[in-house]
């Protein structure tokens, strides 16, 4: 889920492109996304507008409910997106390609796999659109997915986002999350929290005894990834409750907008040292159509602010490794 606005998009996407992380032209990108984003900012501006003022002083009722009963299917163009209500996109997918992550903070919760590359088994707290789940379907075909969703509504819409079929490696459950971290057996090695309704991140998915559960499910060199996109200013709260769990976490707020990414390591420690980090970085760049090697560095900016304040050598040792990467593109060239 994302809080993002038309602009920011249009920002951000264009900026993407311009790396050469899809091959779509700026032109259709930011056609698609602005014309889409820019029609649910003047309905959301509309309700908010009628809620306010009332028939009274605004004689136009709104074109859509002020509030949806259901999660709603909005399709413009290319991009088709799961709304949870006006506000807030729950997911966004580009029809022509459904694997495609077109949410920005979808890309960077992708980070994990800097530090994991070839992980086992994979569980997602939140289905929405299915795009984290379908792109890790597609692009690491040795994973098997378990996708957990609470409202049947939202699965019962699967098939117009293009879901792959379930079978022995993709599964869809019909769940709370949190009482499926806390009941089911099986552990994993990354666990991505993504849940929101349309009030925003329920409180049982940010919980402390959430967390705990999350870290007892982990298999060692586990992974835990939470999206936070609610109230910014909640953001430290829920931060402090998952390093109640875990002692080492990685902070990865978004350049426009209130998303904030957070990676928590069940053995507490960084699972690679710097060359390492960017090794794998440059065979991910090879496979996948997101900059690793600008996560990476996305990265490495936020262990710099955490090494500031906690006095470790990570990022010293990661700029060291960088610039004998870069010298060794040069002399390779």
């Amino acid at each position: 889920m994302t809080d993002r606005s038309a602009e920011d998009f249009k920002v951000e996407f264009a900026c993407e492109l311009e790396t050469g992380a899809d091959c779509r032209s700026i032109d259709q990108a930011e056609s698609e996304l602005d014309r889409f984003l820019d029609h649910l900012d003047d309905i959301d501006r509309e309700q908010r507008y009628f809620e306010r003022y009332g028939t009274e002083h605004y004689h136009a009722s709104p074109m859509e409910p002020v509030e949806l009963a259901a999660p709603l299917v909005f399709e413009l163009g290319n991009i088709r997106s799961l709304l949870a209500n006006w506000a807030f996109v729950q997911s966004a997918m580009s029809i022509e390609d459904p694997d495609m992550l077109i949410l920005d903070y979808t890309r960077r919760m992708m980070g994990f796999l800097l530090f994991h590359p070839s992980p086992v088994t994979i569980e997602i707290i939140g289905l929405g659109g299915g795009s984290l789940a379908k792109y890790c379907h597609r692009y690491l075909p040795d994973t098997s997915i378990v996708a957990v969703e609470i409202d049947p509504d939202v699965i019962a819409v699967r098939e117009q986002f293009f879901m792959p079929p379930e079978s022995e490696r993709f599964e869809i459950v019909w769940d709370d999350g949190a009482e499926f971290v806390r009941r089911d057996t099986r552990s994993c090695d990354v666990l991505l929290v993504d849940g929101f309704d349309k009030d925003g991140q329920p409180a049982q998915l940010c919980s402390s005894s959430f967390y705990r559960d999350c870290h007892s499910r982990l298999k060692p060199g586990g992974i835990l990834v939470v999206n936070l996109c609610d109230d910014y200013w909640k953001h430290g709260s829920i931060l402090a409750r998952i390093r109640e769990h875990f002692e080492c976490t990685i902070d990865l707020p978004m350049k426009i907008g209130m998303n904030r990414i957070i990676f928590a390591f069940r053995d507490g420690r960084l699972p690679s040292d710097p060359a390492a980090l960017l090794q794998t970085a440059g065979d991910l760049d090879h496979i996948h159509p997101i900059s690793f090697l600008l996560l990476a560095n996305e990265i490495s900016n936020s262990i710099k602010s955490r090494d500031e304040r906690l006095g470790d050598s990570f990022d010293s040792d990661f700029q060291e490794a960088q610039s004998l990467s870069i010298a060794s593109l040069w002399s390779a060239g």
